[in-house]
C-alpha cells in the first residue's frame, strides 16, 4: 500500500495541522495548558507521519503502535481543548470549536477510515454517513440556500445547502467536510447524494451512491499536503 500518497493519512495531516493553528491562536474563554498542548501536537505529527511512510498495509496500520498512539494522544488534546460544559459562544468562537471537533474526528476516526481497505479513493479520507433530514428553512438574506438540519439518531448535524429537490424525510448521504460559515450559520457538512433507501441511516454510504464533487473537494482541501 502506498501510504505516501494515501489520501486518509494526509487528511489526518490536514488535521494536525488545523489544530495546531486553532491552539496558537487561542482566544476561547477557558483556560489552555498551550505548551502541553503543542507538545501532544508535535507527538501527534510524527505519529502520522511515521504511518504515511510505513508503506504497510491498512491491517498493520491498524494495528500498529504508531495508531494506538494516535487515537491516545488524539483523546487527550480533547480533554485539553475542550471543556465539559461550553459556554455560549459568539459565531466566531463557535466556529474555532467546530473546526476542532472536525480535525479531532479525523484523527480518532482514522482507524476505521483504513477499514476501508487499500484503494485510494478520497472520499475515504472523511466521515461519509446516511442521516434523515429533519428540518428546512430559507437562510436569511439568500434566495437559495437552505439551512437543514440533518440528523443519524445519535448525532445531529448543520448542513446549509442549494439543493432544490431536499425535503424532510428523506435519507441521504453527508460528507462531514471541514466547517464552512455561511453569515452567522455553521455548515458541519454537505449532501453527498441522492435520496437513500432508509437501511443506509446511520452507516457510512458507499462510494458508488456518492456524487462526484466529493472526492474532488478532498482533493482540494489535501494540495497543501505533499
Amino acid at each position: 500500500m502506498n501510504t505516501a500518497e494515501d489520501f486518509r493519512l494526509k487528511m489526518a495531516e490536514l488535521a494536525v495541522e488545523v489544530l495546531s493553528r486553532r491552539v496558537r491562536q487561542w482566544g476561547m474563554p477557558w483556560p489552555l495548558n498551550k505548551s502541553k498542548a503543542l507538545e501532544t501536537l508535535e507527538a501527534l505529527r510524527r505519529e502520522v507521519k511515521r504511518l504515511r511512510y510505513s508503506f504497510l498495509p491498512p491491517e498493520m496500520l491498524i494495528e500498529s503502535e504508531s495508531m494506538n498512539n494516535i487515537v491516545s494522544l488524539a483523546g487527550g488534546l480533547r480533554r485539553l481543548l475542550i471543556p465539559q460544559v461550553v459556554p455560549k459562544l459568539d459565531v466566531k468562537r463557535q466556529f474555532a470549536l467546530a473546526e476542532i471537533r472536525w480535525a479531532l474526528s479525523i484523527l480518532l476516526g482514522l482507524p476505521l477510515r483504513l477499514r476501508l481497505g487499500s484503494r485510494n479513493y478520497p472520499e475515504f479520507a472523511v466521515d461519509v454517513v446516511g442521516v434523515e433530514v429533519t428540518r428546512i428553512e430559507p437562510l436569511k438574506g439568500t434566495e437559495r440556500l437552505k439551512v437543514t438540519r440533518a440528523s443519524m439518531g445519535r448525532a445531529a448535524f448543520t448542513v446549509v445547502t442549494n439543493l432544490e429537490d431536499i425535503s424532510k424525510g428523506q435519507v441521504r448521504a453527508i460528507a462531514i467536510l471541514p466547517p464552512a460559515l455561511f453569515g452567522d450559520v455553521i455548515s458541519e457538512a454537505m449532501y453527498a447524494s441522492d435520496p437513500l433507501p432508509r437501511e443506509y441511516l446511520g452507516k457510512r454510504v458507499p462510494r458508488k451512491f456518492l456524487h462526484g464533487e466529493v472526492g474532488g473537494l478532498v482533493v482540494k482541501l489535501l494540495e497543501s499536503i505533499k
